[in-house]
């Protein structure tokens, strides 16, 4: 009977563990790849602003858009996107965006990553 309540006791503590460490790696992974796809998509959107004979950016409401549609096709996780335009212009080619991204971790908790990316042209 010992035997038997140390095997259930055991079972339970490597399962929480496990549980523990997959929520931390879900969660280092999901801000990495948003991190890295708010990085492109503001870098790329703002380079296509400024190329010559682009007409697809012809005001800030464009350039937004522009990112949105770049962000959403570099991200693969299944959270929910909230996008928060701090700053366009695009004219002078600048974008300042903070994306926020809700999820579910595999224990049924919600959790929340920010990212904040400003990205101006350099003509040089």
């Amino acid at each position: 009977m010992k035997q038997i309540i140390i095997t259930i006791g055991m079972a339970v503590i490597i399962m929480l563990v496990s549980l523990t460490l997959i929520s931390v790696e879900s969660k280092e992974t999901r801000k990495e790849e948003l991190n890295r796809g708010v990085a492109a998509a503001v870098k790329q959107t703002v380079n296509e602003s400024k190329r010559d004979g682009q007409q697809s950016i012809k005001s800030n409401n464009d350039m937004v858009a522009q990112f949105v549609n770049t962000l959403c096709v570099s991200i693969g996780s299944d959270g929910d996107i909230s996008v928060e335009v701090m700053g366009v212009d695009y004219i002078e080619g600048m974008l300042d965006v903070l994306v926020t991204e809700s999820f579910n971790y595999p224990n049924g908790g919600n959790g929340k990553i920010r990212v904040r990316k400003c990205a101006i042209y350099d003509s040089n």
